[in-house]
């Protein structure tokens, strides 16, 4: 299972990098756009299991997706925080419970919306940012990643104290604050490495911390939304990994934060 999660994470990675570098904006708007498609059936899959309905949610996804083109950048990713500081307590606070306001499917659908729309939109920001070299969205991806990869493999052989126990048994605290202190690395690195105006090598390790804050809490919702649905993954198309939701849930929460951060600093 190990060999066949890392090769697939190998290919799908170095697919998707290579997609991010070689396409102009609106290809990688079409790319990331086939894969939040793919994700929004995902989503719809552990609200409901009525054909109509799964395929009903991604056509809407899609339909809100271009809507959000039309509105401000900043707007979008205000409204993504705010939902995301909602998830977080929805993770914490009520655990293994439903919240009284997540119980009913309106507002699950809803919050897949909230989910996949922003980051997809973000995502297309940061490649339009700059189209030829796209370091500020490869930077992203390499903290996200970094803080999942290091949680996992510290984890399995750290792990001690569950992280949260009733939502997702595997994940640990130790693997948590070793993926914290891998995407903080990455983002000090980065912040160095980039040249952000207003953004030391300092402040680039607390925004590699946040963003990998971020990341759990995307996983975790992702997990909970997994465990009050009965099933393992969102999906099986990717070998050792599950669904497609199952790979970007912690980039789903990072996105709004990462962007509005930049948008704040001026990078544009």
């Amino acid at each position: 299972m190990l060999k066949e999660r890392l090769l697939t994470a190998l290919f799908a990675g170095a697919a998707v990098l290579a997609g991010l570098w070689f396409l102009n904006t609106a290809g990688v708007g079409i790319l990331l756009g086939a894969v939040t498609l793919l994700a929004a059936f995902e989503w719809s899959g552990l609200v409901t299991r009525r054909p109509a309905a799964r395929l009903a949610f991604p056509a809407l996804a899609a339909l809100l997706g271009w809507a959000s083109l039309l509105l401000p950048l900043s707007a979008v990713m205000a409204v993504a925080i705010l939902w995301w500081a909602w998830a977080a307590g929805e993770v914490f606070v009520f655990r293994d419970r439903v919240s009284p306001v997540w119980r009913h499917a309106p507002v699950k659908y809803l919050s897949g919306f909230l989910v996949l729309v922003p980051a997809w939109r973000g995502c297309v920001a940061l490649k339009a940012q700059d189209p030829l070299h796209p370091a500020l969205l490869i930077w992203l991806l390499a903290m996200v990643w970094t803080a999942d990869s290091v949680a996992y493999f510290a984890g399995r052989a750290f792990g001690r104290r569950r992280l949260a126990p009733l939502v997702s048994p595997g994940k640990t605290v130790e693997g948590a604050l070793a993926g914290v202190a891998g995407a903080a690395i990455i983002g000090g690195i980065g912040a160095s490495w980039l040249g952000v105006v207003g953004l030391s090598a300092g402040r680039g390790a607390l925004l590699g911390v946040a963003v990998a804050m971020a990341s759990i809490v995307g996983d975790l919702l992702e997990s909970k939304a997994k465990r009050l649905a009965a099933v393992k993954d969102s999906g099986h198309l990717l070998p050792g990994h599950g669904g497609i939701l199952d790979r970007i849930d912690a980039l789903t929460a990072a996105v709004p934060l990462f962007v509005w951060t930049m948008r704040y600093l001026g990078v544009r």
